[in-house]
């Protein structure tokens, strides 16, 4: 298969191929190893591939309803037997003990892990400029970034090596980089995916597993796979009432659709952003729905203040274990300045001030969940500004702490954050442009649960604006 018919397809239409026997596991695998070698060098997305997984794919269809495709993985533990850096030099040889539930449920469905995608140091930056592999490049323009933390996976998304690739947001790290590249990106509901076996929430529930792509029915599928609780999870999200690969072919109904380009952080727009989310918002209208202009009201520097204390709180512990396990120590050489300035704030909170962080969190929740139910959707931009030019926000520069690693944040995460937070389900989906030809995302989230709303929202959107029509500068398609 030639790499131009390769990237013609997204993954359940070469899953569809795999099924016929029309190509197989193997010949993708070559398709990935060829893009790698075609735009990597460019980009700089790809760590590395197993050499064992290439040679494992076989000649003959794999289990449904993936059959043997292989993708990509973040830079953190997610298979056993598999090395998970967290981007950082302290964790630099590390290899994953047991496998996470949630890849368990992908590799029965027919996914086969055939590499790793780089990443944030510990997924606490959002800029994939890590000391351990380097900056990642855009492949839109590459001396821009492509945000963070699953940065990696979105310019190989983007690029066109895999029509998919795993990553994980504990605070937009599925969206902000969804939206620098120009692909999907969605955060499911918490409790949506397990996380098993580590915790049933990670990050205290702020983070999440889950994959970046090209197309809603993608999306779809992969929900469908990697969804639902285990036992010893604490608790079980209610299940859809058919399946999101069925549900997306029902467009949604005439909904109430709340339009929000304030920025709650006080961080201004960008005027092509809040002008691509204006327009979504006409589109919008056209469409049949119901659009106004609000937003959720919070104290947003409570909701910052507890946001700092519970990253900080998790880094701090993470951190120390994870030194445990290797026998060595945290220490300045091992890790970014922005790293540590939260581990070191972490190491200062006592729990007390997490128990108050939480509360806040609480409130805030029963706020958004109050908005969401007279809202069906509420619109944003997915971050303030288009892609940055590398170093901008720089995760070594001298100097860091606590409030000026959040304030590095803002940009583009001031509209993310909040709803891993709350647990609702929100997705980045592409659908503006700058002058210069950068992506814009734009941010749609639904009520807790609502995953399946935000799908049959977007695969009408998808159908309207064609987004798989554009493809980057660095794209497999324009070296082979």
């Amino acid at each position: 298969m030639k790499l131009t018919e390769y990237a013609a397809y997204d993954g359940v239409g070469l899953a569809e191929l795999l099924r016929k026997r029309e190509v197989t596991p193997r010949e993708l695998g070559n398709c990935i190893i060829s893009g790698i070698a075609a735009v990597n060098p460019q980009l700089n997305a790809v760590i590395e591939t197993y050499a064992d997984a290439i040679e494992a794919l076989g000649e003959v269809p794999g289990p449904a309803p993936f059959h043997g495709m292989p993708t990509l993985t973040k830079d953190f533990p997610i298979e056993a037997g598999r090395p998970g850096e967290f981007g950082s030099v302290l964790a630099k040889g590390f290899i994953c003990g047991d496998d996470h539930a949630f890849w368990v449920k992908m590799r029965s469905g027919g996914l086969a892990n055939i590499g790793r995608t780089t990443t944030s140091e510990f997924g606490i930056a959002a800029a994939t400029e890590s000391s351990l592999y380097g900056a990642t490049r855009n492949p839109w323009d590459t001396s821009r970034g492509v945000s963070g933390s699953s940065g990696g996976a979105a310019a190989a998304v983007a690029a066109g090596i895999v029509p998919f690739a795993q990553g994980a947001d504990g605070g937009g790290s599925i969206r902000t980089p969804a939206a620098f590249c120009g692909v999907v990106g969605l955060k499911p509901s918490r409790g949506r995916i397990s996380g098993a076996p580590e915790s049933n929430a990670p990050m205290l529930g702020l983070a999440i597993s889950f994959m970046l792509t090209r197309s809603i029915r993608d999306t779809a599928a992969l929900l469908d796979l990697g969804s639902g609780a285990l036992p010893g999870d604490s608790y079980e999200i209610v299940p859809p009432t058919t399946s999101y690969a069925q549900a997306i072919k029902t467009p949604p109904k005439a909904l109430r659709i709340a339009l929000c380009t304030t920025s709650w952080s006080g961080y201004p727009l960008d005027a092509e952003v809040k002008a691509a989310v204006l327009e979504v918002g006409k589109r919008l209208e056209q469409l049949g729905h119901k659009v106004v202009e609000a937003g959720p009201v919070f104290d947003y520097e409570r909701y910052l203040a507890a946001q700092k204390v519970i990253w900080a709180a998790s880094t701090a512990q993470s951190l120390d274990e994870l030194a445990g396990l290797l026998r060595r120590p945290v220490e300045e050489a091992c890790l970014q300045q922005t790293t540590l300035a939260v581990y070191r704030h972490g190491r200062t909170l006592d729990a007390a001030s997490l128990i108050a962080a939480l509360a806040v969190y609480d409130q805030i929740t029963r706020t958004v969940g109050e908005f969401l139910a007279v809202h069906d959707v509420l619109v944003t931009p997915t971050c303030a500004i288009s892609p940055e030019l590398l170093g901008t926000y720089n995760p070594d520069r001298p100097g860091r702490d606590i409030d000026t690693v959040f304030a590095d944040l803002a940009p583009k995460e001031t509209f993310s954050a909040l709803f891993n937070g709350t647990g609702s389900p929100a997705i980045s989906l592409p659908l503006g442009w700058t002058q210069n030809g950068l992506p814009i995302g734009v941010q749609f989230v639904a009520a807790f649960g609502r995953d399946d709303l935000l799908l049959r929202l977007g695969a009408v959107l998808e159908a309207d604006y064609a987004w798989h029509q554009r493809k980057p500068p660095a794209h497999i398609t324009k070296t082979a």
